[in-house]
């Protein structure tokens, strides 16, 4: 593996995992991230079996389960808090291990934690020539090197994936979305996500529970401005129709600065890699957050990365047949959940009482069981 190293461009969930698969299979790395260091980002996430699985194949899960609130059970209730379906996911914590709800800062100083130098700050592509023997790199502070191979794991607008395909269409789903972190109201135990008619509001509660991560989604034009004048008494308006928690909720958000404002878009693009360059997580295929499994596809798909680069010679004489067995083993997969994510929000962001009575009535109807199947898929048929 002499002279064999990775480049990683992107220093978030995708990135990090990625280098602290490859450290502990052996291949050598090098990170970089154009921001300046590593901060406190974002708001919740929720880790589902799958995402645990892989980080416990990185010996992280423990750390996770520590800093994060193991959930037991999840609901759909409509806006006034009526259950339309829930899933015990205590029961499937007993088959295939728990599932967490995290800040994202807490689950970002995990894994930065979790890998020994070689991380280049405040750092970027400038250029990429992929093609031939080695990627030639260079950054924008004017250093040039030559990898064996590049991942691009920089996220939905990736300067990677416009380097080795030109410009990639990025698709609105069609609704927007406000997330941030409040104390948890009295009496939510469990992850909840009420429906309303071209709304919805989630509740999680992360960390030591006392904590909870909520995301509200509206239908909305893309790119419908939000100023901070007025941010907080429009967020406010707009979900002041949601009973249960969701009152004492919107009573707690008291400055704009506490809402994190942004559409949610989605990535449809083959193929995720071309000669020495490849794309891992929301790089390769953003995809709305419908399912939660956003972070859980980048996560496997550097697991499997990481696999099929430890092979003897992969790096130096055999990476295209690496890269095809990689793409191979991750496409389907996750063509099915980026697929199922976007008709679950197409169903949610439901406009009209007719059209919303029905579809509650359809969703209320399917036991609760037959709803946890795509769960059990999801943890079943790792690639």
């Amino acid at each position: 593996m002499k002279n064999e190293r990775v480049l990683i461009v992107g220093a978030g969930i995708a990135g990090l995992a990625l280098a602290r698969g490859l450290e502990r299979v052996g291949v050598d790395w090098e990170l970089i991230e154009r921001e300046p260091q590593q901060a406190p980002v974002g708001a919740g996430i929720v880790l589902g079996v799958n995402a645990m699985q892989v980080l416990r194949g990185l010996a992280l899960d423990a750390a996770i389960v520590e800093r994060g609130h193991v959930l037991h059970e999840m609901a759909i209730t409509d806006a006034r808090g009526r259950v339309l379906g829930r899933s015990d996911l205590g029961r499937l914590a007993q088959r295939f291990g728990p599932s967490v709800a995290i800040h994202r800062a807490r689950l970002h100083a995990t894994l930065a934690e979790s890998v020994a130098g070689n991380v280049r700050f405040g750092t970027t592509l400038a250029s990429l020539d992929c093609e031939g023997e080695r990627a030639r790199v260079v950054t924008d502070d004017g250093r040039s090197r030559d990898y064996a191979l590049v991942v691009g794991a920089d996220g939905l607008r990736s300067r990677t994936r416009t380097q080795l395909f030109g410009e990639v269409p990025i698709r609105y789903a069609g609704y927007t979305c406000w997330r941030l972190v409040a104390r948890r109201p009295e009496g939510l135990e469990r992850a909840q996500e009420m429906w309303g008619c071209g709304q919805r509001f989630g509740m999680v509660p992360i960390d030591d529970g006392e904590r909870v991560y909520c995301f509200a989604v509206a239908n909305a034009p893309a790119g419908a401005p939000d100023p901070e004048q007025g941010r907080v008494e429009r967020f406010r308006a707009h979900f002041a129709g949601f009973a249960g928690p969701v009152p004492q909720i919107l009573e707690q958000v008291e400055r704009p600065d506490e809402l994190i404002h942004n559409d949610l878009e989605e990535v449809v693009h083959r193929p995720w890699y071309r000669e020495r360059g490849v794309l891992v997580g929301d790089a390769a295929h953003a995809m709305t957050p419908d399912m939660g499994q956003g972070a859980a596809m980048a996560l496997e798909d550097v697991a499997a990365l990481a696999e099929e680069l430890a092979a003897p010679g992969a790096l130096a004489r055999g990476l295209e047949a690496a890269l095809r067995r990689w793409a191979e083993r991750r496409e389907r997969r996750v063509r099915w959940v980026q697929t199922q994510s976007r008709r679950i929000g197409k169903v949610g962001q439901w406009r009209g009482r007719r059209a919303c009575a029905l579809r509650n009535a359809l969703v209320s109807a399917v036991p609760d069981r037959l709803a946890e199947r795509a769960l059990v898929r999801l943890a079943e048929q790792r690639s």
